[in-house]
């Protein structure tokens, strides 16, 4: 596989491996080899998931995914339920439909 670096880059054992795989997998999918994108990042996920989250969060695909462009409290909780304890099951509370009738 000529997409994964010395193992010296990231060190020994399975973990290394595993980051091996998943940067290697990053790097197929930033090329579109989306098919050996998603066997390398089985692969790694397989071998050590700590790895791949790591891979993931030191990634530009792990950097699209900040905390200021998730949104404000106000347009979460627009989009959100708040299930109070003690309240009715989500069928008759109206969040959800008419559920399974066991509980009706």
């Amino acid at each position: 596989m000529a997409d994964i670096q010395e193992p010296d880059t990231y060190g020994e054992g399975k973990h290394g491996q595993a980051r091996q795989l998943a940067d290697a997998a990053l790097k197929a999918q930033r090329e579109g080899r989306l098919d050996d994108a998603d066997r390398l990042f089985a692969e790694a996920t397989r071998t050590d998931p700590q790895a791949v989250e790591d891979a993931l969060m030191q990634s530009d695909e792990g950097a699209k995914y900040d905390a200021a462009e998730i949104g404000t409290d106000a347009e979460v909780a627009s989009i959100s339920r708040t299930i109070e304890p003690g309240s009715d099951a989500p069928s008759r509370a109206g969040i959800t439909g008419t559920g399974s009738g066991a509980d009706g």
